[in-house]
């Protein structure tokens, strides 16, 4: 497997010279098989992988949505091999009570909004909304998907292909003690205490023993935003050091961290980290090849 970086910013994009080396789209990965591409997330780096993925005469791409936050869905409509009419793209996220993923996805491509709507585009969309836990094969890739603790219905992934693992851990809170996922039924203290450890549990069973945990380090140990439903680097370090992980990526940057400031953040998890984790920090451009 090979995995690229198109966006890692949270929140929203920014454009600053503090931000050329690490990059100021909002998130989009791709994860390449031998015999397909999944994108995971739709932010605004989807933009250049759309044009990536036309010089390459890609007529079929699936697209894993962790939830629908709008830094991870705002590039959607500028994902170019959508207005090919010989373009499928299969979208894949958890089911949302209430709203089903093409109304979602729709919304935001709604007059006065956007001027072309989800049925105007030319390319063949498939939706398939999956349960907790679900399991299903794409792209010659074993997929697993996990709910996530943070705000609205956030769903994590597990990709494995060719022996190898890929886990993408983002918009969550490891520790956090608030229960910030929606529609759960937690009515005491108690129930909600027994969802957080089972919030916990599932971003385990999807980061165990992976080759590359991509994870969200929005927060630093002094923010003050505990319903946000954001991690920091040493929620990580210590899930990767305790869950046999061989490297994880710290992702979802913030948008107000400088380029000096991500390489000081990552510089100093390397010398805390345990465990013989490899640490690094995602950019713009940057591949990691899991073969």
């Amino acid at each position: 497997m090979q995995i690229r970086f198109w966006g890692v910013r949270g929140s929203f994009p920014v454009s600053s010279p503090d931000a050329i080396r690490y990059g100021g789209n909002t998130p989009c990965l791709e994860v390449e098989t031998a015999t397909g591409v999944i994108v995971i997330d739709a932010g605004t780096g989807i933009r250049e992988l759309g044009k990536s993925l036309l010089e390459r005469s890609a007529t079929h791409v699936d697209l894993l949505l962790s939830h629908a936050h709008w830094d991870h869905i705002q590039g959607f409509p500028h994902f170019a091999p959508l207005y090919r009419a010989d373009f499928t793209l299969t979208v894949h996220a958890l089911r949302h009570p209430g709203h089903s993923l093409s109304s979602i996805l729709a919304g935001q491509q709604q007059e006065p909004f956007f001027p072309v709507g989800l049925d105007d585009l030319k390319a063949r969309i498939e939706f398939v909304e999956h349960e907790d836990g679900d399991r299903f094969e794409i792209a010659g890739a074993r997929i697993l998907c996990r709910r996530l603790n943070h705000p609205g219905v956030t769903g994590g992934f597990r990709i494995e292909s060719d022996g190898r693992t890929v886990s993408y851990i983002c918009d969550t809170d490891l520790n956090s003690e608030h229960l910030l996922a929606s529609e759960l039924p937690a009515r005491t203290d108690a129930d909600r205490a027994d969802w957080l450890l089972r919030l916990r549990q599932a971003a385990c069973d999807l980061g165990h023993s992976a080759d590359l945990v991509v994870c969200d380090t929005f927060f630093l140990p002094d923010d003050d935003d505990s319903t946000w439903g954001h991690s920091r680097p040493d929620d990580f370090l210590e899930f990767a050091a305790q869950g046999g992980v061989s490297r994880i990526c710290l992702f979802h940057h913030r948008p107000g961290r400088s380029d000096d400031e991500l390489d000081a953040i990552v510089d100093g998890c390397r010398h805390r980290v345990a465990g013989g984790v490899q640490v690094l920090g995602a950019r713009e451009g940057m591949e990691i090849d899991l073969e």
